[in-house]
C-alpha cells in the first residue's frame, strides 16, 4: 500500500496522555488511517474520538489502526462506539485494525461482534472499500 498525501501527527498534549496518532491517506485507495500508538486509558481515550472526530470531514472511508497499542483500557470500547455511532452520521465506512490489546477488551465488551473488526491492513482496506452492507432484505409475495 502507498501512502502519497500527507502525514498529520498530534502529539500528546499533556505527559500524562501517552498516546500519539497519526493520520495518512493512501493515493490508491482513498482510505484514510488513524494510527495509535502507546497506551490509551481512562486519561486519553477521549482524545482519540476527537482526533477521529476531527478527520471525518475529509475522509468517506476511514481504518482505526490500534495495532501499536500497548495498553488498551476498557474506556477504549466506549471510543471506538462513539467512532461507529459518528461514522454512521457522516456516511464513513470504518473498520478498527486491532492489535492484541484490543481484541482482549473486544471479547469481553463486544463478543457478539457489533463492531466492524479487521485482522489485517488488507483485510481492513477491503472492507472500507466494498459498498456498504444493506440491512433492507427483498421479500418476494406468494
Amino acid at each position: 500500500m502507498s501512502l502519497a498525501t500527507g502525514i498529520h501527527a498530534a502529539e500528546p498534549a499533556l505527559p500524562r496522555e501517552r498516546v500519539r496518532f497519526a493520520t495518512t491517506t493512501s493515493a490508491r485507495s482513498s482510505v484514510m488511517i488513524v494510527t495509535a500508538d502507546g497506551e490509551l486509558d481512562a486519561a486519553n481515550a477521549l482524545s482519540l474520538g476527537k482526533h477521529v472526530e476531527g478527520e471525518l470531514e475529509s475522509a468517506s472511508r476511514l481504518v482505526v489502526d490500534l495495532r501499536g497499542l500497548e495498553f488498551f483500557g476498557v474506556q477504549g470500547f466506549s471510543i471506538l462506539h462513539r467512532i461507529n455511532v459518528m461514522c454512521s452520521r457522516h456516511s464513513v465506512n470504518w473498520v478498527v485494525l486491532a492489535g492484541t490489546e484490543v481484541d482482549r477488551v473486544l471479547r469481553v465488551c463486544d463478543p457478539d461482534g457489533g463492531l466492524p473488526v479487521a485482522n489485517s491492513m488488507e483485510a481492513a482496506v477491503a472492507t472500507v472499500t466494498r459498498p456498504p452492507r444493506s440491512h433492507l432484505r427483498l421479500v418476494t409475495s406468494r
